[in-house]
């Protein structure tokens, strides 16, 4: 009964904490928009239906509820060439504490652009100098299986933005469930919020000025500029093992994304599995402007002695934006 008021709680969570009010047009009004960038390759290379799947140390991204379902020490690094040779790198490590005590674990999620040649409007065409943008997120979580059936999980959140001189800073917790509706074929359910915390509002050096006044004096002045929210994110998901044998597996998932700032979307995905060691993945994202088509596979090999090794690769089409490639490393002790 306790994970169904619970289950109960998130849904009554999505609808009244998300302001997208109707009549309002929110695009374009979210800081810190790296945090929505997928992490994994098995995740992403099924087009990012992950809510109801994720166990792994990427789960700290998707959904920290699926922690508790993680009886195992593991680590995850993930690496993206993103679009204009921008980077997104993901770090994440858990631990179980124990029967009953349920998993901890550390993520780090970073964002670059490399160098940018600095224009201005009297020099458009360089002035020979170069800067940079970056963000940063930096998340603790905990998650605990409640039944045998419901797991709970909450990350608290540090994130940073940084351009050229300016920075800004915000606190956020994300907090999901994965709650199994049937075991024959191991349907579950996830629901996660994501990012709900303070705003965000830049301030540096480069905001620094100064201005005339009427007497021709120079007097010291600052640029204003105004804080923007998070972007708020929602998310409902459903997977099933549609075949399971002692060679063979095939899992399906969906999700619904809804984000504060756009409209409502869907992602679809599947996974092939092969004795646990061999995965064919492929998805589709619908509602999205450029993205579409994900695909992927992974290699998991047991190392005697050290644990197993899991090696990860995603392609996703991103339309006129070219194509996206993400490869992802992990060890599971």
């Amino acid at each position: 009964m306790r994970e169904y008021l619970l289950i109960f709680s998130f849904l009554m969570m999505g609808l009244f904490i998300r302001p997208g009010l109707a009549g309002l047009d929110h695009v374009g009004t979210s800081a810190a928009n790296f945090l929505k960038i997928g992490v994994g390759g098995q995740a992403v290379a099924m087009g990012d239906a992950y809510t109801a799947i994720a166990s792994d140390p990427t789960a700290m991204f998707w959904n920290p509820g699926g922690l508790g379902f993680q009886d195992k020490m593991a680590a995850n690094f993930s690496y993206t060439n993103w679009i204009l040779d921008t980077k997104l790198n993901y770090l994440g490590f858990v631990m179980p504490l124990g029967p009953g005590s349920g998993v901890i674990g550390l993520s780090i999620n970073s964002f670059s652009s490399g160098d940018i040649e600095e224009t201005t409007i009297y020099k458009p065409h360089g002035t020979g100098r170069v800067f940079d943008a970056s963000d940063l997120n930096i998340g603790l979580s905990y998650a605990r299986k409640l039944t045998d059936r419901f797991s709970f999980g909450i990350t608290a959140k540090y994130i940073s933005e940084k351009l050229a001189l300016e920075s800004a800073s915000a606190f956020a917790v994300d907090v999901g469930s994965i709650f199994i509706l049937n075991y024959d074929y191991n349907v579950r359910m996830g629901l996660v919020i994501s990012n709900f915390g303070s705003n965000m509002q830049l301030d540096g050096l480069d905001l620094e000025t100064s201005v005339s006044t009427e007497n021709n004096k120079q007097v010291e002045a600052q640029l204003k500029t105004y804080s923007w929210p998070l972007p708020l994110i929602f998310r409902l998901g459903l997977a099933a093992d549609v075949l399971s044998t002692k060679d063979h597996r095939v899992t399906i998932a969906a999700d619904v994304y809804d984000p504060r700032d756009y409209k409502a979307r869907e992602n679809a995905g599947m996974e092939y599995a092969f004795k646990s060691m061999l995965f064919l993945r492929a998805g589709y994202k619908l509602g999205y402007d450029e993205e579409g088509l994900t695909a992927g596979f992974g290699i998991h090999y047991g190392i005697t002695g050290v644990g197993k090794l899991l090696i990860d690769y995603a392609y996703a089409d991103m339309g006129r934006l070219n194509s996206i490639n993400r490869f992802s490393i992990g060890l599971a002790f």
